[in-house]
């Protein structure tokens, strides 16, 4: 299993008793091994990938910081992006991605590309599917679910469904969209807290579990 995203997929101060951290404190309470992905590896005794990157989505960074989005990034072992990973033996039969939160959740300022709203939607929606097209050429068999919470008042789940259809009517099989509510965001800076975790877990969880063609190695 192949997990990529943001800050929601890296476990950024899930095991925090506060919202209010210090960047000293978001480091000491990060457990990507308690995160949704170590979980639902775990569930189905699968290996795993976590390619995920706090702030970061697919056309704009959180706030519009200026940084490579995670599609611009993640063919490379590091930023510097002076070598691109390759792993012959690695086949991922499914893909969890979730991205769009740094997309959304903040207005655009004057100087970003888009203009409005709906530009950036319609660049998103794009970029996100030749994202997940990109994935499908390394694993063509591979099962790809795109979740989402219902943040930015639902701007988010909006989209990403708009790109799981998108996908299936391009004629892209095995694409799974599941829209992940009623999240407490306990976490440093409102993250999702390990409960949380769990919640998204079950949710992915349930998902595999009525298709079983996804993972039969239970």
């Amino acid at each position: 299993m192949e997990f990529i995203g943001d800050s929601h997929t890296v476990g950024y101060g899930n095991i925090s008793t506060r919202r209010d951290c210090t960047q000293d404190e978001v480091w000491a309470t990060t457990d990507t091994a308690q995160a949704m992905p170590a979980l639902t590896a775990r569930r189905y005794a699968a290996d795993y990938q976590v390619n995920a990157i706090s702030g970061r989505g697919i056309v704009r960074n959180y706030d519009g910081m200026a940084a490579d989005t995670v599609p611009t990034a993640y063919p490379f072992t590091l930023f510097d992006k002076a070598a691109r990973y390759a792993d012959p033996a690695w086949h991922p039969h499914l893909f969890v991605i979730a991205l769009g939160t740094n997309d959304f959740t903040t207005p655009l300022h004057p100087g970003e590309p888009w203009k409005t709203r709906d530009a950036l939607h319609a660049d998103y929606e794009q970029h996100y599917v030749d994202f997940v097209k990109r994935l499908r050429a390394h694993a063509p068999n591979a099962h790809v679910i795109l979740w989402a919470t219902d943040m930015a008042n639902g701007e988010i789940a909006s989209e990403v469904g708009k790109v799981a259809s998108r996908l299936k009517a391009e004629g892209e099989r095995d694409i799974g969209f599941i829209p992940v509510t009623g999240l407490a965001f306990t976490g440093c800076h409102a993250h999702p807290s390990t409960s949380d975790d769990a919640r998204i877990t079950m949710a992915l969880s349930t998902y595999i579990d009525t298709h079983p063609e996804i993972w039969t190695q239970k």
